[in-house]
């Protein structure tokens, strides 16, 4: 079965909206500094194509609805060090129950840790790592298995050390290590780690506005091998790449990051398994995600990303992923929120080499939250999701219809 990005997007996005919701609405129970943070929420989704199926091959791409029921729990640990900053761990669990198709029954499991220091001579310490098991279908940011539930564990680390000037110039340096490793032998083209260091700058322009300046090289090893892929020929590869952009801090009136990019790339092998003859490659590449209050009722939010993604340690296939998408916050009448959105994705293939494959991928949501007290909310969605390719084999459409209850304390 073929499968698309744009939900794997989503669930990731979900999982850290849930993380937000913990950490800035719970906190009621207290101890000293250390704030408690237990959650939960149940939702109902009717999904009118769970394996995402095109409906027009053959049984494995046949359309299937199901009732899916998620039991969702969360507990959350904060430590204040006052003006020094915090400490905090947060725990996510995701058990998936389908009212028919119960053998596609799975559970994710997230644990978050931060660290943000602030010491006296002006050294920033920020230290952030998330672990996760699942068995979801949801596959990984290289559209593997999406729709079939696959065992895998993941742990992204991201520290960052920075040395301020004043209260206008800074001094980065950065370390980030991914690691991604799945149960199943059968999976092994999608074992691999990554190690990535930076350095950078950047300077305060507006009282809450800073202008940045970041250099990385990194490199991705694939650990395990079967077969004819070994060490010699699999899709091992460093690179090296700049970025440059705007950050705001938090409570500005914009939040988060304008980050554009260029990223260069070479292959440790010259072949794959296949014989074919790896190419390095250059790009440009974006991760930029900005939110705008325009009122203090309406917010919107804009993001545009760029990568090039390889598919598997076993050939020379990649795909460079671009996507952009808007969404809209209002609050209305102190109690309800209305959230709409869209998202556009494009995903160029350099295979096959006559005529390369291109997807794009079209997405629109729009929900509507109750607040039925502070710390209990309501909520109902829609969601729909269409693919197209210029190989129908890869087209589906898919609605869902979301209903959930959700309380943080």
């Amino acid at each position: 079965m073929k499968r698309g990005i744009f939900i794997v997007g989503f669930v990731v996005s979900i999982l850290v909206v849930l993380f937000s919701q913990v950490m800035a609405q719970g906190g009621r129970i207290r101890f000293n500094n250390l704030k408690l943070i237990p959650g939960i929420t149940l939702q109902e989704v009717y999904d009118d194509n769970i394996y995402l199926g095109s409906g027009s091959n053959n049984t494995t791409e046949a359309e299937e609805s199901d009732l899916i029921t998620h039991f969702m729990p969360s507990v959350g640990l904060d430590y204040n060090l006052h003006e020094r900053g915090n400490v905090s761990f947060h725990y996510l669990g995701d058990l998936a129950n389908y009212n028919d198709n119960d053998k596609n029954d799975w559970q994710t499991h997230k644990g978050e840790f931060n660290v943000n220091y602030q010491a006296p001579g002006g050294i920033i310490l920020d230290i952030n790592t998330i672990y996760t098991d699942t068995e979801d279908p949801y596959g990984n940011l290289e559209l593997y298995r999406i729709g079939l539930k696959t065992e895998r564990q993941s742990n992204d680390l991201k520290a960052k050390i920075a040395y301020s000037f004043g209260n206008r110039f800074q001094i980065l340096a950065y370390y980030n290590y991914y690691k991604q490793d799945y149960d199943l032998l059968r999976d092994y083209t999608q074992d691999w780690d990554i190690t990535e260091f930076g350095a950078g700058f950047q300077m305060r322009l507006l009282p809450k506005t800073w202008g940045f300046f970041r250099y990385y090289f990194g490199e991705r090893d694939y650990f395990t091998h079967r077969g004819n892929v070994t060490e010699s020929n699999d899709s091992d590869f460093d690179w090296k790449r700049v970025n440059l952009g705007v950050t705001w801090e938090t409570g500005a009136k914009f939040e988060g990051e304008l980050n554009f990019g260029y990223q260069l790339i070479d292959y440790v092998n010259a072949v794959d398994a296949q014989g074919d003859r790896y190419n390095g490659k250059d790009t440009w590449i974006a991760a930029t995600s900005i939110t705008y209050s325009t009122t203090p009722t309406l917010g919107l939010a804009l993001r545009l990303t760029r990568a090039l993604r390889e598919t598997g340690s076993g050939d020379n296939e990649y795909f460079e992923d671009t996507g952009i998408g808007i969404n809209m916050k209002k609050l209305i009448r102190s109690k309800f929120i209305l959230n709409a959105g869209g998202v556009y994705n494009i995903n160029d293939y350099n295979l096959p080499v006559t005529r390369p494959r291109e997807d794009d991928r079209y997405n629109v949501n729009i929900g509507l939250d109750y607040l039925i007290r502070d710390w209990l909310t309501a909520a109902v969605g829609y969601r729909y999701e269409k693919k197209d390719s210029n190989y129908s084999e890869y087209d589906y459409t898919d609605t869902q219809f979301l209903i959930s209850l959700s309380g943080v304390y």
